[in-house]
């Protein structure tokens, strides 16, 4: 598998784990959100992508693959909480997205 199926694997797991977990935090007592499946499907995809970094481990540099998933992830899970949670996406946040792509791309080189 090439470093870019890697990275949308990675990515496509790695932020909808982090939104179903986030998602069934709200407004959520310890007594429910531990009874919710979307808090255990959310920890699972987070789990899966990080088998599939470690993946990517064995055929890249750690100095290729941690910037790039890192970045790619980042941007991705900042719209998506955007999207589906309804948090705010400033002007700053999307300054955010782009200096970190910037910095992943300088880093991937």
């Amino acid at each position: 598998m090439g470093l870019a199926a890697y990275a949308v694997v990675y990515t496509t797991l790695a932020s909808a784990g982090l939104i179903l977990v986030r998602r069934s935090l709200e407004d959520a007592p310890f007594s429910e959100f531990v009874h919710d499946p979307a808090f255990y499907a959310g920890g699972l995809l987070y789990a899966t992508s990080f088998a599939t970094f470690l993946a990517s481990l064995r055929a890249y540099e750690v100095l290729t693959v941690f910037p790039l998933f890192t970045g790619v992830t980042y941007a991705t899970v900042t719209l998506g909480a955007a999207v589906f949670l309804d948090e705010p996406l400033t002007a700053s946040r999307l300054a955010g997205i782009v200096l970190v792509a910037a910095g992943a791309v300088l880093l991937v080189r």
